[in-house]
């Protein structure tokens, strides 16, 4: 580096001195240096307006890619709450459909209990027959074996009454001795 200073203080002495040869050299470097300045800014300018002429058509590709995928995502979103309402309009099928079935059950249920009834009724309807048949029968033995016992005057006096009221709950004064039957005197 001190060599090419040193060449350059060389030089410039040398103009001093006023050589024509040395201002003709000067004048040629000078020149020279312009025209590599010159060149240099407009290879620079060149090579700007090139980037910026890719670099627009670069943002506009980008503009239209972005505005492509925002339409995209648009369709996507509709397309979305399509779905959604779908899914809700099924999950309301499926929940009315629940709520049908339900119903359906409780009224097959119901339709059921008439009948569960109905044979609750006819079973307590035989047992209350074979209850009443069974006393029938009990007071029909008991008379016989009486006219088996007694002679055939007292028959007339000798008449079964049965009390077809429940007894007396405990504390409600009387005891309950059961049927109450007339003797003759």
């Amino acid at each position: 580096m001190d060599t090419v200073v040193a060449e350059l203080v060389s030089f410039f002495e040398a103009l001093k001195s006023g050589s024509l040869f040395d201002y003709l050299i000067l004048l040629a470097v000078v020149l020279i240096g312009l025209a590599l300045i010159i060149v240099t800014l407009a290879y620079q300018r060149i090579v700007i307006k090139r980037f910026q002429t890719a670099s627009k058509a670069t943002q506009e590709n980008f503009e239209t890619i972005a505005a492509d995928l925002r339409k995209r995502a648009l369709e996507v979103k509709k397309q979305d709450e399509g779905l959604r309402k779908r899914d809700l309009e099924v999950t309301e099928r499926v929940e009315l459909k629940g709520i049908v079935n339900d119903a359906n059950a409780e009224l097959r249920y119901e339709a059921q209990r008439p009948q569960q009834q109905r044979q609750v009724l006819k079973g307590s309807q035989r047992a209350l027959k074979e209850s009443v048949s069974h006393i029938i029968t009990v007071g029909l033995k008991d008379i016989q074996n009486r006219m088996v016992q007694t002679d055939f005057k007292g028959m007339t006096s000798v008449v079964p009454v049965v009390s077809l009221r429940p007894p007396p709950q405990a504390g409600e004064g009387t005891m309950w001795r059961g049927p109450v039957r007339a003797h003759s005197p």
